[in-house]
């Protein structure tokens, strides 16, 4: 077990590192888990992994200059110490002579005293290497953003065939920081009124959505995870973005609406809250590990009138439905201020077998769709490849397909041209989603 936020930190990063089919999230929350930290250390150590993780390339650029030999050949202990070392001296408040002794200090406690005197000496440059004027001979300014914000070279490069290259840096920029923290209050267990309360009671700030009222905007919200009111499904963590998204669903009481791919369960049990519990729910994943999770949620929640099933709706005939919700995989790429690894897992390509699996999602889940019947397609991505440009190029497949407009008037600022749900993370203060709303003749 972990002897200090450090450690904790150390350990996590170098797992990370080590196994890159892991998230940083469950990563992390498995460190901490048996570490008897308290709130204030654990929300320190996950500055600093999420930091690092977040920064890595950045921290590599202030590194590499005054590492001597190829530090992209180092140790990944070596690369992980150096990071934390840096990260602290450059984004952290924490004082620079402390910084460097405590990171030395760890050498020793992680037990790579062999590289103490190498990680003392290159945070030492580190303290006073002036990056600036390395990135002013960068002449590419994809090259130099793409440094500067700590987000792949590709990436910057895709989203600047379509952005503006300052909304390009103000979208890596919401990147960069903690995301904010919204909580939906489960309206079928707690009123509006009692959840405030529990809210005031925990000294915690908030303020409601103008949107959705389920949902609140907190300024932290570790505390509220060790409370009974958690454990008793008072309330679930979800980005405002996604609860518009269940929204558009509508389900209504004795309809039959599937969630095709489910996990971990977020939508599945807002779309039971927002019908009372009174619409039949089916949750299917293609992962019997991953809905684990969503029973979980189920469970926690005391929701109702909600049946799992394993099956890949990319192949499997799903249940008749009045209503579907295919939240499809995607690159996601308009959560990467939330995911802090997710930027460095993707590859320029990932999007050419993505599409592939959406337009097989798509075209099969409507097959049981009802006729009268409402689909809706989502992805957490900002890339048009996943967005209209697939549901433009299966529209010909889908018998009886009629687009429809996302109506609301508070939804309107997220609405596009063509009528569907188009969040920007720069623009609108939450992730980005996308949402088309499909409707099948009768």
């Amino acid at each position: 077990m972990a002897t200090s936020s450090r450690e904790l930190a150390y350990r996590t990063l170098l797992a990370a590192e080590r196994d890159s089919s892991r998230s940083i999230d469950d990563l992390l929350t498995e460190a901490q888990k048996n570490s008897g930290m308290d709130p204030r250390d654990k929300r320190w150590t996950m500055e600093l992994v999420y930091g690092v993780t977040r920064m890595k390339l950045l921290l590599d650029a202030w590194i590499e200059p005054v590492f001597k030999g190829r530090f992209r050949k180092a140790q990944y202990a070596v690369k992980v110490l150096l990071r934390i070392g840096t990260f602290q001296l450059k984004f952290m408040q924490t004082a620079e002579h402390a910084a460097i002794n405590e990171t030395v200090n760890l050498c020793k406690k992680v037990k790579q005293v062999q590289s103490s005197r190498l990680v003392n000496a290159v945070l030492r440059k580190v303290q006073t290497f002036e990056l600036e004027q390395a990135l002013r001979k960068i002449k590419d300014p994809i090259q130099r953003l793409s440094i500067e914000k700590s987000h792949p070279e590709w990436l910057i490069s895709k989203w600047h065939d379509r952005y503006e290259i300052s909304d390009v840096a103000t979208l890596c920029d919401h990147n960069n920081k903690s995301p904010k923290t919204w909580i939906r209050r489960n309206s079928l267990k707690v009123a509006q009124s009692d959840f405030e309360a529990y809210l005031n009671r925990e000294e915690v700030v908030f303020q409601q959505s103008s949107i959705l009222e389920s949902f609140y905007e907190l300024d932290s919200a570790a505390i509220l995870l060790n409370t009974p009111e958690f454990w008793d499904g008072w309330f679930s963590f979800q980005d405002i973005a996604a609860g518009i998204v269940a929204t558009i669903v509508d389900p209504q009481a004795d309809e039959i609406v599937v969630d095709a791919c489910a996990a971990p369960g977020g939508k599945m049990a807002y779309l039971s809250e927002l019908s009372k519990g009174k619409a039949s729910i089916i949750a299917c994943d293609a992962s019997s590990k991953r809905l684990i999770k969503v029973k979980e949620n189920i469970e926690r929640l005391g929701l109702k009138q909600i049946t799992i099933q394993q099956l890949d709706a990319r192949n499997t005939t799903l249940p008749t439905a009045d209503k579907i919700l295919l939240d499809v995989p995607c690159t996601g790429t308009g959560v990467l201020g939330r995911r802090p690894d997710a930027r460095w897992k993707r590859q320029s390509d990932d999007g050419d077998s993505l599409v592939v699996i959406q337009a097989d999602i798509l075209k099969n889940s409507w097959e049981s769709l009802k006729p009268g019947g409402v689909l809706v397609y989502a992805t957490c991505s900002l890339e048009p490849e996943e967005n209209w440009e697939l549901i433009d190029s299966v529209l010909g497949d889908l018998a009886g397909v009629v687009l429809e407009p996302i109506e609301g008037e508070r939804l309107k600022p997220y609405i596009d041209e063509r009528g569907a749900l188009a969040t920007l993370p720069w623009s609108h203060s939450m992730d980005g989603m996308f949402a088309v709303k499909m409707r099948k003749k009768s």
